[in-house]
């Protein structure tokens, strides 16, 4: 009886969704979607960047919302979620750069690769 008096609404969200995607940005982007299978070409351009645009903004709002406040407050809070919204990992190890010796192994082995097509000219 509730259910005639006021409609249900069900929003779709599954567990792979970012969390800054709205109910209101998945209308738009089926809608999108489906202007592109019709091939509706200037419809579909305008979807596209409305939906560019707004998931631009919900993403900026998010993670200004996340790295904001607990900087004053809580910084060791504050540091560990800037270091997970940046996908850090805690061992990352410091990139070498090759020695002299192996730049020129591979200077060499790229010189034969195109060398070896004209040996034969």
């Amino acid at each position: 009886m509730l259910g005639e008096a006021i409609p249900v609404r069900r929003d779709r969200a599954h567990c792979t969704d970012k969390p800054w995607m709205t109910p209101n940005i998945k209308a738009l982007i089926k809608a999108r979607q489906r202007a592109f299978t019709k091939r509706e070409t200037p419809k579909y351009k305008s979807l596209h960047a409305k939906v560019t645009k707004l998931i631009s903004n919900a993403k900026a709002t998010y993670y200004k919302s996340k790295a904001e406040g607990s900087n004053q407050s809580n910084p060791a809070k504050w540091y560990k979620t800037i270091y997970k919204l940046a996908a850090a990992t805690e061992n990352q190890q410091s990139l070498s750069s090759p020695d002299h010796a192996d730049l020129m192994e591979i200077a060499y082995r790229l010189q034969r690769s195109f060398a070896k097509p004209w040996l034969g000219i």
